[in-house]
């Protein structure tokens, strides 16, 4: 069977761009470009066709192929990135940088839209809302891995590819889905969002009627203490009294 729009698969693959590397599931790739990172999880990625979490031009090089087949596209920008906008752009009181140090090529957040610090001017920082590989031609070597089947395994991909955290999470029956939703989720002003993403994503691709997330609260476990007596030396039987040494013993009958 080949790959189609629906599908979960995991891919291995490497992102270029004018020969550079800038992204990879591979970690000996990563390591030759000095791209590797402690705690990334290497290994083929999970891959949902038609949800929008690779780039369009990507997804349709993905399908019709078969699982296990290899091969290398390139995307064009309009298929990638996308075109820069020069409109795209807005300029900004510095005041606005409050606990950070405003740099040219910082990533930063302006009213819930990511963007580019790539000029300061006077007292104002140029900020490119643009993606920063728009007009780029990308570069994908790829190889197929495998076809997700079950759908406990692409709930829980679903979670991690758009959550970026890995939730408990269980498909009941009657097509009924439950997410744990710990408490502390509710600190993260973007979860309501992602966790009405997650269940739209998860009743239509996975033929889901209901999603729940139930809230869960954890008693913290708490530390005791206790004072214990050192064990006895070696040698020593247990409970046996040191008494001193033969002379001390002498002074004190005296």
């Amino acid at each position: 069977m080949t790959v189609k729009d629906g599908d979960f698969i995991k891919v291995d693959y490497t992102e270029s761009v004018d020969g550079r590397v800038i992204s990879t599931t591979n970690r000996d790739v990563a390591m030759e470009n000095d791209i590797y990172e402690d705690g990334v999880d290497y290994g083929p990625a999970l891959i949902v066709i038609g949800s929008g979490d690779v780039v369009e031009g990507f997804k349709d090089e993905l399908i019709g192929k078969e699982i296990g087949s290899s091969g290398s596209v390139e995307v064009p920008p309009e298929k990638a990135y996308g075109i820069r906008d020069p409109e795209n752009v807005e300029l900004i009181p510095l005041t606005k940088f409050k606990g950070e140090r405003p740099e040219i090529g910082l990533r930063v957040s302006v009213d819930g839209k990511m963007g580019t610090l790539t000029r300061i001017i006077g007292r104002k920082a140029r900020i490119d809302y643009n993606h920063i590989l728009a007009d780029k031609v990308v570069k994908y070597d790829y190889t197929i891995d495998e076809r997700i089947e079950e759908r406990q395994e692409k709930l829980a991909g679903l979670i991690k590819i758009f959550a970026k955290i890995d939730l408990k999470a269980e498909v009941l029956e009657g097509d009924v889905a439950e997410i744990d939703s710990p408490w502390e989720m509710s600190y993260y002003k973007e979860w309501p969002m992602i966790r009405r993403g997650v269940a739209e994503m998860a009743m239509r691709l996975l033929d889901l009627k209901e999603v729940r997330y139930i809230e869960s609260h954890k008693i913290t476990p708490t530390v005791t203490s206790q004072l214990v007596s050192p064990p006895s030396k070696s040698g020593e039987e247990e409970g046996a009294i040191d008494d001193g040494s033969e002379e001390d013993r002498k002074q004190a009958e005296e």
